[in-house]
């Protein structure tokens, strides 16, 4: 099987590079010769004309920018699986008879598709991250948790790696421990489940109730700006 990649930028060029190391023939397009030729170093076989990765490919991946969707001229009757954040599959069916509107980030951490479910296509999305098939509904607040998520939670990771600074522990060794606490969630949330997991460790009177009670305004924030990020995709679709 042969995938190509439409727009190996900073997350095409992940899912390529993924894919390869699957042992899965890749084939991409770059619209510089200066990006096709960092990705060539990198073992992929690139290109900066799309028709050939079109037409040379048995699923194509699509990964440009909203802004550029519209320069996409083809149609084919092959699997396209686009991570084109606003791009519906309706809107996708006018480059493919068998589109799949997906999502992921360029840590790939995990992928949400929306579409028929292919056992071809879930074969080869497996080997980038682990996928969640999901009602295309979801696709566009999954853009903002999953394809943001890492900015978001670096953002949440460096206020906290600031704030310990701030109380006098020295940057390096706040920025491991925060690094160390973030990687432990998951067996955290197993055995307590994070839900209860401030209940558990919160005395009364103590020091993590009284950050609890001043961090409280925070989750609002946070809240209000995830909200924001999903009101922007109705612009992207624009």
């Amino acid at each position: 099987m042969t995938a190509g990649v439409i727009g190996a930028g900073k997350l095409g060029s992940q899912i390529a590079l993924r894919l390869h190391g699957n042992s899965v023939r890749v084939i991409a397009s770059v619209k510089t010769e200066r990006s096709r030729q960092r990705l060539s170093a990198l073992g992929l076989e690139v290109y900066t004309d799309n028709k050939i990765v079109v037409e040379n490919s048995d699923v194509l991946f699509l990964a440009v920018k909203p802004a550029n969707l519209a320069e996409l001229n083809f149609y084919v009757d092959k699997p396209l699986i686009s991570f084109v954040a606003g791009a519906t599959l309706e809107y996708l069916k006018r480059l493919s008879a068998r589109p799949y509107r997906a999502m992921t980030n360029v840590g790939l951490t995990a992928i949400a598709v929306a579409g028929p479910y292919d056992e071809e296509v879930n074969k080869l999305l497996s080997y980038i991250a682990p996928t969640f098939w999901v009602e295309e509904r979801l696709i566009d607040p999954l853009t903002v948790l999953l394809g943001s998520g890492p900015a978001i939670v670096a953002e949440l990771a460096l206020a906290l790696i600031r704030a310990g600074v701030n109380i006098g522990i020295p940057w390096d060794l706040s920025r491991e421990i925060v690094l160390s606490l973030m990687a432990s969630l998951p067996s955290l949330d197993d055995k307590f489940s994070m839900e209860k997991l401030a209940q558990y460790v919160a005395t009364p009177g103590g020091t993590t109730i009284k950050a609890l009670v001043e961090l409280s305004p925070a989750g609002q924030l946070v809240g209000r700006a995830v909200e924001e990020a999903y009101l922007r995709i109705s612009k992207l679709r624009q």
